[in-house]
């Protein structure tokens, strides 16, 4: 489980993960894994300012998109090979289904503030921007350490910019992708203040393969081994697919049976009695392509 220590609140350098960066990087180091080690060149290379570079590292990372070699350097990452590479499943990264797995990571194994308290832990649903930011200065305030108002501002901004739709110029590249998700809304009171929510919807666009990798990953993580979970759990345990998906019970359910039947016929059964809910995996079969993080130390890469 993520500890709130060790959230971070900064590093994105000001930018959401602008449309087209995570596929430019990911072609970028194929070419010369080394390239984010030569400011000059990847500037150049990337056609974008220095700390756009730095904040397109950042988004690279923390989706999984790229990670180190060990080298100095950077190669695919899970979601780079899974998504990006030459025989992925969306080498543009133009379809809804992949968006929703860029979400899964980043919302359960980047470790960000925001993202841990709305989608992750869901604590916050409906909120005020300052709202959102006093409680991410009570989660990274400690004795010893006091984030800059400055610093959580501009975090609340990323937040809420990387995932609230805005109106777009037809050749505006400046919009992050994730907007398309529709899974952050503004509403205006009587009063005039803007209030946003991430409550429960019908999640456009996630696929049945996308939510069987998510919970597969999420199993493997809270079933210390034993690969049983209960159906509570999976619908409102921290970082579950039911809470970073925004899915409720009935939705869950047609997803999960859908896996049982068809995607992981045989390697996931729903128990489903008077005494009990629980899903229970046999992970020795599983393809790679759900297995996704399975040889991916937690926050690794992030």
């Amino acid at each position: 489980m993520i500890m709130t220590s060790s959230e971070r609140y900064s590093g994105h350098e000001s930018f959401v993960c602008r449309f087209g960066w995570l596929t430019k990087i990911h072609r970028a180091i194929q070419k010369d894994s080394s390239i984010l080690r030569n400011d000059d060149l990847a500037i150049q290379t990337l056609g974008i300012g220095r700390n756009m570079v730095k904040s397109l590292q950042f988004w690279a990372e923390s989706t999984g998109v790229i990670k180190a070699n060990g080298e100095g350097g950077h190669q695919s990452g899970p979601l780079g090979q899974l998504l990006l590479s030459a025989d992925g499943w969306d080498p543009h990264l133009e379809s809804l289904e992949s968006l929703w797995l860029v979400h899964w990571a980043i919302s359960s194994k980047a470790n960000l503030g925001a993202w841990n308290l709305v989608f992750g832990e869901s604590k916050l649903t409906r909120f005020e921007r300052e709202r959102l930011i006093s409680a991410l200065n009570q989660r990274g305030s400690t004795g010893t350490k006091t984030l800059a108002t400055s610093t959580l501002e501009q975090h609340t901004s990323i937040f809420i910019n990387s995932y609230l739709a805005t109106v777009r110029n037809g050749d505006d590249t400046s919009w992050c992708p994730l907007q398309d998700l529709g899974i952050l809304k503004a509403s205006k009171t009587e009063d005039g203040r803007i209030v946003f929510n991430t409550e429960l919807s019908l999640p456009i666009g996630l696929s049945p393969r996308v939510f069987a990798i998510a919970l597969i990953d999420y199993i493997g993580n809270v079933s210390n081994g034993g690969w049983t979970v209960d159906f509570k759990e999976v619908l409102k345990g921290s970082f579950s697919p039911g809470l970073v998906f925004r899915l409720d019970e009935y939705r869950l359910r047609d997803l999960i049976q859908v896996c049982v039947d068809e995607l992981l016929k045989d390697e996931l059964t729903f128990v489903d009695t008077a005494d009990t809910q629980s899903l229970v995996l046999r992970p020795g079969n599983l393809t790679s392509q759900y297995q996704v993080w399975s040889d991916v130390e937690r926050h690794d890469y992030a």
